[in-house]
């Protein structure tokens, strides 16, 4: 009436099975954070910058301006800070793309993010369809944002 199942049958359906929760269980876990993600600096320091998801991409909002940084967009918005400056991020063959917001010249571009080392991130923004680009290499930025508490 019962017909003995062979051993390594078992054992294969086990495996399998253990493999197919361990699969449903990682597509239930949020998905990890891009190594963009972050607080990044601009090269004369006077921007810091998070990257982080909104929607269904990253974008990324001044946290932190220093005096020069609010000086050279005061003619065009009375605070930088809390503006977003990335918007539509999303990864894509090897590098970052979406839209720039330049504050300083009150205009959109579209942006390429590359990631050059684990604390160096690549800004590309180009405008009049790639005829004029202008590129800054950020730096990661670590710890207490200037002036917190």
């Amino acid at each position: 009436m019962f017909r003995k199942r062979s051993e390594g049958g078992g054992i294969m359906r086990s495996v399998a099975s253990i493999s197919l929760l361990a699969g449903i269980a990682a597509s239930a876990q949020p998905p990890a954070a891009t190594p963009v993600e972050g607080y990044w600096k601009n090269p004369i320091g006077s921007a810091i910058i998070q990257i982080a998801p909104c929607g269904t991409a990253l974008c990324g909002k001044v946290v932190w301006a220093s005096a020069r940084g609010q000086s050279e967009v005061a003619k065009h918005t009375s605070n930088v800070v809390g503006t977003t400056v990335l918007t539509g991020l999303r990864y894509t063959r090897g590098h970052w793309t979406g839209s720039l917001y330049v504050p300083d010249d009150n205009i959109h571009v579209s942006a390429r993010l590359q990631l050059l080392a684990e604390r160096r991130l690549k800004l590309t923004g180009c405008a009049l369809l790639g005829l004029i680009c202008r590129t800054q290499i950020w730096t990661r930025f670590d710890g207490p944002l200037p002036g917190a508490a």
